[in-house]
């Protein structure tokens, strides 16, 4: 025999909205036929003297418990069709991945901060509505004094001021309220809205920037350099023989030799400066206001303090060897755009992957 709890959330909703159909349709057949339904209709009778006042009121039992078992039964078919809703929705947000979770993230912090000032809006808007609803009082006020007599006047006028006045601080006293919690929450939004953002632009391995962030930092960065007539440079570098040391000992440790790398070239900048997850093993430096001797200085220095690092399996105590990586280095020309300054910077890497690797190869003066 099959129970309720050997259904679904959605073939449960099916079953409900179905049963409320069938309810419906009989409830229909019933009102179209011949039945006096007068005394399931009546919800209450009320009993006028002759004089039109109302002498006494009776209810309906029948048609009160008719009216509750309805509403249960729509709340339930609501319910139901809810949670089917959820769950077919929650089922959607965990397919859509990691991304997904981060832009989602970010529309749903950016839509909690529109709803908070709309409420900021409306507060406002209710206090400029109270503010001409008390010009007005006064105003009819004032209209209406002219055919009272003069003490009769100073009383009104009193006891008028005083009422309105006292309307006029509750309802500001309201408002300053409000809008200190809006404040209080819009900064609270404000803040994970740029958690969120910034997660978007991270990679979550490394932590460094991802492919999105190095394109907006790159855009910005070449239109700050073209109007300013400033430097920059930017250096493309990945680990040598890193498949080799994947396929030898596995993805974990290939990531954690990444990490390591990460970590090298982050110490090895200025907080001005952007390090770049750019895919895979290979990582992009955008370095402004740095030229091309500059940055291949950082260039080496980089190389040589990841040359100097070992990485060993902790479960094993095995040493994986000494790990280096090459660069590329390219500066900004005029009529650069961010595909021409990557190529640059890439063709030297190559040439310093086939000038034997572990090395920086940067444009001399005949290139």
């Amino acid at each position: 025999m099959i129970s309720l709890r050997d259904l679904t959330t959605v073939q449960r909703a099916a079953l409900a909205l179905g049963g409320a159909a069938v309810i419906a349709a009989l409830a229909v057949l019933i009102a179209a036929s011949d039945f006096d339904l007068t005394a399931i209709r009546t919800l209450r009778s009320v009993q006028i003297g002759a004089d039109g006042r109302v002498l006494d009121t009776t209810y309906n039992p029948a048609a009160l418990l008719g009216l509750a078992l309805i509403g249960l039964t729509l709340l339930g078919v609501i319910g139901l069709t809810f949670a089917a809703l959820a769950k077919l929705l929650s089922g959607t947000l965990s397919r859509s991945g990691a991304g997904g979770a981060s832009r989602d993230a970010v529309a749903k912090a950016g839509q909690k901060l529109e709803r908070e000032l709309a409420k900021v809006l409306e507060n406002i808007r209710a206090h400029i509505t109270t503010n001409e609803s008390y010009a007005k009082s006064l105003a009819n006020a004032q209209s209406r004094l002219a055919g009272l007599p003069e003490s009769e006047q100073v009383r009104v006028i009193v006891s008028l001021l005083v009422a309105e006045n006292e309307r006029m601080r509750n309802a500001s006293d309201t408002l300053g309220k409000r809008l200190e919690d809006s404040y209080k929450q819009i900064q609270s939004l404000r803040a994970s809205l740029s958690q969120a953002q910034e997660s978007v632009l991270k990679d979550p391995l490394t932590g460094a920037g991802n492919r999105r962030q190095f394109d907006v930092t790159m855009e910005k960065a070449i239109s700050a350099c073209a109007q300013n007539s400033t430097a920059l440079s930017l250096i493309m570098c990945d680990i040598d023989h890193f498949k080799r040391v994947n396929d030898a000992y596995g993805h974990q440790v290939g990531d954690e030799l990444i990490k390591m790398f990460a970590r090298v070239i982050e110490a090895g900048v200025r907080e001005t400066d952007t390090v770049i997850r750019y895919g895979g093993e290979e990582f992009a430096i955008i370095l402004p206001m740095t030229d091309q001797d500059a940055a291949r200085s950082i260039a080496e220095r980089i190389r040589r303090q990841f040359e100097s690092k070992r990485l060993t399996i902790r479960e094993t105590n095995q040493k994986i060897g000494q790990p280096t990586a090459s660069f590329g280095v390219a500066q900004y020309r005029a009529g650069d755009g961010v595909d021409s300054l990557v190529q640059r910077a890439d063709t030297k890497l190559y040439d310093a992957k086939s000038s034997g690797r572990n090395r920086v190869a940067a444009f001399g003066q005949s290139d």
